[in-house]
């Protein structure tokens, strides 16, 4: 929804990571799963597209992908919009481990959406991310007719969640500001996953010129889609086309 409020004016790129959607892998367990690999295959599906310039707007753990992406390429970086996760190496967030917990005891299946729905309310350690898991929820013949199931490797996701002790990522933010990419960090005032105080400890000793932090209200971890008209605002004003350089 937010891709097509945008694309009269850009060419908004939305990748299937791996273990996502229609990137799921034959077998999970022989992929590695840190922000390094997810990074790269963004690179490799950049340089298919021959996208020459462009702004990375990461979510979630996709922030960790936008900051090791940009440390990889950072001359075509026109800009990072990190979206409500905290700049560190520490699980990149306030329930990372409780997080971690939830994921290996999710059922990878539900005979119903409405056992789904009861389940995420119950056992989830953030709204956002119960809402983000029964959008996604698809209904599929298979374990069993009717089922509903995720479209994620649970495996796969449960070793993102552990490699983000080894996300190097105040390394990787200081290395693309020294290139010059600016950088704006987002968080919902009622994130449960970037938390208040990890907030304003970092807003005051990370400073830099090109380093901007903003804070939403009456919003959580689901800041894009519980502020969709202010998110679309925003990125129309911030995510300024760079014709010379063959981004738009």
């Amino acid at each position: 929804a937010i891709a097509a409020q945008l694309e009269d004016r850009f060419d908004c790129i939305a990748p299937d990571q791996r273990g996502h959607g229609g990137s799921l892998a034959p077998d999970p367990e022989l992929l590695s799963w840190h922000a390094r690999d997810y990074a790269s295959d963004v690179e490799a599906l950049l340089g298919d597209l021959k996208v020459n310039r462009c702004w990375l707007i990461g979510h979630s753990m996709g922030v960790r992908t936008a900051l090791a992406l940009a440390h990889r390429i950072p001359r075509k970086i026109q800009g990072l919009i990190a979206v409500d996760l905290s700049i560190t190496s520490e699980w990149g967030g306030g329930i990372g481990e409780p997080l971690a917990h939830f994921i290996q005891a999710l059922p990878e299946s539900f005979p119903d959406r409405a056992s789904l729905k009861e389940h995420l309310t119950r056992t989830c350690p953030d709204p956002a991310i119960a809402q983000y898991l029964s959008a996604v929820a698809v209904r599929k013949e298979i374990p069993s007719p009717g089922s509903w199931v995720f479209p994620f490797q649970h495996h796969g996701l449960i070793q993102t969640i552990r490699e983000a002790h080894h996300a190097p990522i105040e390394a990787w933010l200081k290395g693309n500001l020294s290139f010059g990419i600016p950088h704006i960090f987002l968080r919902g005032a009622n994130s449960r996953v970037w938390l208040k105080s990890d907030y304003e400890s970092q807003k005051r000793t990370c400073s830099h010129p090109l380093l901007r932090f903003e804070e939403w209200e009456n919003c959580g971890h689901g800041l894009p889609f519980e502020q969709r008209g202010r998110m679309i605002e925003f990125l129309r004003a911030t995510c300024v086309p760079d014709p010379i350089n063959g981004s738009r």
